[in-house]
């Protein structure tokens, strides 16, 4: 990607080239320096180096007595001086609204720049310069200014054709680097750090969910529901953990394929809530009324419901209630898991609730919430929460219902 060219730089090139370029425009021949730079430019690290690679091949092709690269900052309203060539010193940073970097953005191509614009820019002032926007889509990432020639020639159409043909280039290459820079937190649980601690929080859930029916078993082994939700839960879970240890022993990171069937929703919250269910330190209250079918990955589903809920029971110090509910509302089901703990800051919500590795509890691991979001949102759904510190916490799940539709006939749920 660093090494391709816009169609309208390589038309405006091509015809350049052809032509044999401006026989007194230039120090060097155009033709013999492009390749070169193209292919020097698709190896370069850093966006400075580009600047300088950039900043360099023009001087020495023009024959310019100064040139700057200057490049937007992110979040900022400023360009930053990243390579400067020459015997002309140039701001380290000039404002975007500034009046040189406003004629720049102005010109739909490389042009003369009025000595007025420069003032405050170059030191000793410069007469004149040449300026070329280094332009991306609707964006100006940067700008490349040029000082007068040594030859005292002007700059001509053959000069302006090079010029914005190598801002274009450089754009490009500028798109792609920040592109590869601007990964949204949430990737570095693509590669094999994701599949890690995916796997890890998975085996903790399960492990915390095998500790709890062990702990209530002694008191409530006789009870002839809890036997059957325990060795529901004991057969599930197993399950589970043989697949894991299967995928862990055979290194493979790559997510499982999703499934796409149809969930009865009722069967599935008394299952991933088993666990809870003889709790002593919990109250669980299950208000769970019929709803059409939703189709989707079950067991994706079923670690939804296992994270909220075990986040709702944890989040309750001594002693409270849990409540979750399944209803149905305006096509899609509702389910909603709600706490009598000790709530979620605001900060921490509006910030932080569904990032990756950060977690209010002491020894969370913040990968609960990130991997429920993603599963929800994957499944065409929605989650929201309502906290008050001190009080409790809600969160509730919509799910889009499908009544009526062939399983087979839907995408499988990326």
């Amino acid at each position: 990607m660093a090494h391709a060219m816009t169609r309208r730089a390589r038309r405006g090139l091509g015809r350049w080239l052809a032509r044999g370029g401006d026989a007194g425009s230039a120090r060097y021949d155009y033709g013999e320096i492009w390749p070169a730079f193209t292919g020097r430019l698709a190896r370069l690290g850093d966006a400075d180096e580009v600047s300088r690679e950039l900043a360099d091949v023009v001087m020495q092709a023009s024959g310019a007595v100064s040139v700057a690269v200057y490049l937007a900052e992110a979040g900022d309203l400023t360009y930053r001086l990243s390579a400067g060539f020459g015997s002309t010193t140039f701001a380290p940073r000039i404002e975007q609204t500034s009046a040189m970097a406003d004629a720049i953005r102005k010109a739909a191509t490389a042009t003369p720049m009025a000595a007025e614009s420069l003032v405050d820019v170059t030191t000793p002032p410069l007469p004149a310069a040449f300026g070329v926007p280094i332009r991306w889509r609707a964006t100006l990432p940067g700008l490349l200014v040029l000082g007068p020639r040594e030859s005292g020639l002007d700059y001509g159409d053959d000069d302006r054709r090079f010029l914005v043909a190598v801002s274009e280039q450089v754009a490009l290459a500028l798109a792609a680097m920040r592109g590869s820079e601007a990964v949204p937190e949430p990737r570095r649980l693509e590669t094999l750090d994701r599949f890690t601690a995916v796997a890890m929080h998975d085996l903790k859930n399960a492990v915390s969910a095998l500790s709890l029916l062990a702990r209530n078993a002694t008191h409530n082994f006789a009870d002839p529901e809890f036997q059957r939700d325990a060795t529901t839960t004991l057969s599930r879970t197993v399950a589970r953990m043989s697949r894991l240890l299967a995928r862990l022993a055979s290194s493979d990171v790559t997510p499982p394929p999703a499934t796409t069937e149809a969930i009865d929703l009722q069967a599935l919250i008394i299952e991933a809530t088993s666990p809870l269910a003889a709790d002593a330190k919990v109250r669980l209250v299950r208000e769970l009324s019929p709803v059409n079918t939703v189709y989707g990955d079950r067991d994706a589903l079923l670690r939804v419901v296992e994270n909220l809920t075990t986040n709702a029971a944890e989040a309750i110090d001594r002693e409270g209630t849990v409540t979750v509910t399944l209803a149905e509302e305006q096509g899609h089901a509702v389910i909603s898991v709600a706490d009598t703990g000790c709530g979620i800051p605001v900060e921490y919500q509006q910030h932080h609730l569904f990032s990756p590795f950060r977690s209010t509890k002491q020894g969370g691991w913040g990968i609960g919430l990130y991997q429920t979001k993603q599963v929800v949102e994957n499944q065409d759904g929605e989650i929201r929460v309502e906290s008050v510190e001190g009080h409790g916490t809600t969160f509730t799940v919509k799910l889009p219902l499908r009544a009526d539709v062939d399983s087979h006939s839907l995408e499988t749920v990326r």
